[in-house]
């Protein structure tokens, strides 16, 4: 069976939604000030602000580093973690998420939370950034006023769905595809990017959902 054969299989026989706590663990980053940041410092450091301003699904090369010394007292991110901001001032950039793909573990801090697990990097961040479904839930469990908030507690409580990986795989690839054809085009197009836009976003809720 072709991996587009079993994607439309896998909605009858192997589909499930798990919590996320069933899938993974949650850890909460601390510290971090923007006045460690070192531009000769040799570690990444993966700052809550830039999950929802410089970064998009993955990040390889955090765009700050810390000293040695610091990163010490920070949490570790490792290959394949997702970082998570826990707080922001709009309901829509809580939960904003960002896998770290990179080589060597790299740190983060205060107001945001690892996320390890043993499933496709990219699949879940499609998944927290862009799934409707995912994006409901996590909106009814936020809390705050001026600042919005969501507990690791909390994040433990909302379920997604996990296909076998190779069908995580195949997803990601399509929708990798979209995401280059999107950036490909130029600000003199105007009219294409949107187009492009407005059908990635369609492909994605499909695939994500595993509507036919």
């Amino acid at each position: 069976m072709t991996q587009a054969g079993a994607l439309v299989g896998v909605s009858v026989f192997e589909l499930r939604y798990k919590s996320l706590g069933n899938i993974g663990t949650f850890e909460n980053g601390k510290g971090m000030p923007k006045s460690i940041f070192n531009e000769k410092g040799s570690v990444g450091a993966i700052h809550y602000g830039h999950i929802y301003t410089k970064y998009n699904l993955c990040v390889r090369n955090p765009i700050v580093k810390v000293t040695v010394q610091n990163a010490e007292k920070l949490k570790k991110v490792y290959t394949g973690d997702l970082v998570i901001a826990k707080t922001s001032e709009n309901i829509e950039d809580v939960m904003k998420t960002v896998a770290y793909l990179g080589n060597e573990s790299v740190v983060t801090g205060g107001h945001a939370a690892i996320f390890r697990h043993n499933e496709n990097p990219k699949y879940l961040s499609h998944v927290f950034n862009g799934a409707n479904y995912f994006i409901r839930q996590k909106n009814k469990l936020a809390r705050g006023v001026k600042v919005i908030e969501l507990s690791t507690k909390d994040m433990e409580k909302i379920e997604i769905l996990i296909p076998p990986k190779p069908i995580q795989e195949y997803i990601v690839s399509i929708l990798d595809k979209f995401e280059v054809l999107s950036q490909s085009t130029t600000d003199g197009l105007r009219h294409e990017i949107e187009l492009r836009e407005k059908q990635y976003e369609y492909y994605r809720e499909k695939l994500l959902t595993f509507e036919k």
